[in-house]
């Protein structure tokens, strides 16, 4: 068996790559999504265009990523105030998802209010948000959704995002850290659960306890400002 800090830091690496994978996916969305906003008076149709690059993350990022898409700011659209481009995954297709934006209906889904919207947007910089329950979204569950800002002009015109998978993550972070009689947990800056080897810890649920020390590791992710996860062994 390696040592904790072996196993500590080839499960940081080996979440950093994955994060880092999705990051440079949404580059590319962004970019994408910036020249289809390009247009004199872009519209909802005009985001179409975006579906071959999303099906390319969604089928290559092999169960990490379960969604994709691209929020735009409100007022852009010529033809809708709002307009949330998403596809999913869904029987091994990537299916167009509709999300009820009225904002009459009791199911009102309004991602302009929505941290994984408004972080991007006010930072210009990448951010990772959750885990979080996704109400009124793609399938009402527990998600982690990575956002990159996309820009017109120089300005932020819409946010690019995925969904990420907790079962994938959670498989990851297990398969790198192997077997330990320590209980570690893989944390979010502001303390939620990500993922864990041991019942105390439950995902979603916040980590107690002091998060600085030779028994943490943050996980490196070259696309964020700073390190949005942390390792941690407990006790």
């Amino acid at each position: 068996m390696s040592s904790l800090k072996q196993a500590l830091g080839a499960a940081a690496e080996s979440l950093a790559q994955l994060l880092d994978g999705v990051f440079a996916d949404l580059a590319a969305l962004s970019a994408a999504a910036a020249g289809a906003l390009a247009a004199s008076a872009p519209s909802r149709s005009t985001l179409e265009s975006l579906r071959p690059v999303v099906e390319r993350i969604v089928l290559a990022q092999d169960g990490l990523v379960e969604s994709a898409g691209v929020s735009v700011v409100s007022g852009l659209l010529a033809d809708a105030e709002t307009w949330h481009q998403w596809w999913s995954l869904v029987g091994g297709k990537v299916v167009f998802v509709p999300h009820n934006l009225n904002p009459a209906s009791v199911n009102f889904y309004d991602y302009t209010e929505m941290t994984w919207f408004q972080g991007p947007l006010a930072s210009g910089r990448p951010k990772l948000v959750g885990p979080y329950i996704d109400f009124g979204g793609a399938f009402d569950r527990k998600v982690v959704t990575a956002a990159q800002p996309v820009l017109r002009d120089g300005r932020a015109a819409a946010v690019a995002g995925a969904d990420l998978s907790m079962d994938h993550l959670e498989r990851a972070f297990l398969r790198k850290l192997g077997r330990r009689d320590e209980d570690v947990a893989l944390i979010t800056e502001t303390g939620k659960v990500v993922a864990s080897n041991s019942a105390r810890f439950a995902p979603g649920t916040r980590f107690e306890g002091p998060r600085a020390g030779l028994r943490s590791v943050p996980i490196p992710a070259a696309a964020l400002a700073s390190p949005p996860w942390l390792l941690i062994v407990a006790g």
